[in-house]
């Protein structure tokens, strides 16, 4: 076994102080992740540490933070490689959310921006239902990204890690705009006209600066930057063509 510091950022909203920093030492045996250290926390040093966490597995996307400086699932970072040569880890709430409590966010930010883009699938209500699923039929790289994009599992990592959101609140962010991507490139959606309008608006893909901070930080590895490119270069084509 071996000992890290967890260096933890704290805000209890009963407390007219403000946030804080607090150290924590705990044991932690090879392949331990940082979620695991924070548990140690949690069960044996302090149970008012507050964090979200669920399945572990890097599946849920609960347990995003700040560690070190960057956005990450806690469940899916080894300690190994965030530890400094003192042990010390520190850890944030994720940027660009307000902070409810310790490493706890405000998610409805979020989930209003997400909302916008009409995120479920419109049928052409003119084709009658089949009698069985809804084919899709595509060629394979493009079935590729479509299902790359299906990947996202809602951890706001990328919102934190996107220089955009926060300079402009109105911005719908990229985990908005690469969903809107994945029901544009399903051709069995018939949902762009409802789509267009927010897409095409100030705050919708113009405002991305192609910074790709969103790309390095996503934890499953999804091409944000690049779907929302392809949305640009659609909204142009539409533009010169019609």
């Amino acid at each position: 076994m071996e000992r890290v510091t967890l260096r933890i950022r704290r805000y209890n909203p009963d407390d007219d102080n403000g946030a804080y920093w607090q150290e924590y030492s705990v044991d932690i045996e090879p392949g331990d992740v940082v979620l695991q250290a924070l548990m140690r926390v949690r069960e044996d040093l302090d149970g008012t540490l507050a964090f979200r966490a669920s399945c572990r597995s890097g599946i849920c996307g609960s347990d995003g933070m700040v560690i070190n400086g960057w956005p990450r699932l806690a469940c899916k970072t080894q300690v190994s490689d965030v530890a400094s040569k003192s042990g010390m880890i520190q850890l944030e709430p994720l940027y660009n959310l307000a902070c409810l409590k310790d490493l706890v966010v405000d998610q409805e930010p979020f989930w209003t921006q997400f909302s916008r883009i009409t995120p479920w699938l419109m049928p052409d209500p003119a084709v009658p239902e089949p009698e069985k699923e809804r084919l899709m039929v595509l060629e394979p790289d493009a079935f590729d990204l479509l299902s790359k994009a299906s990947d996202c599992i809602f951890c706001q990592i990328c919102f934190a890690a996107c220089p955009i959101v926060g300079l402009d609140r109105d911005f719908l962010g990229p985990q908005a705009l690469v969903k809107a991507y994945r029901f544009e490139a399903d051709p069995r959606d018939q949902g762009h006209q409802t789509r267009e309008a927010v897409l095409g608006a100030p705050e919708g893909v113009w405002r991305c600066r192609t910074t790709f901070n969103c790309t390095e930080a996503c934890p499953k590895g999804i091409p944000i930057t690049r779907t929302i490119q392809l949305l640009k270069r659609a909204l142009v084509r539409e533009a010169i063509f019609s």
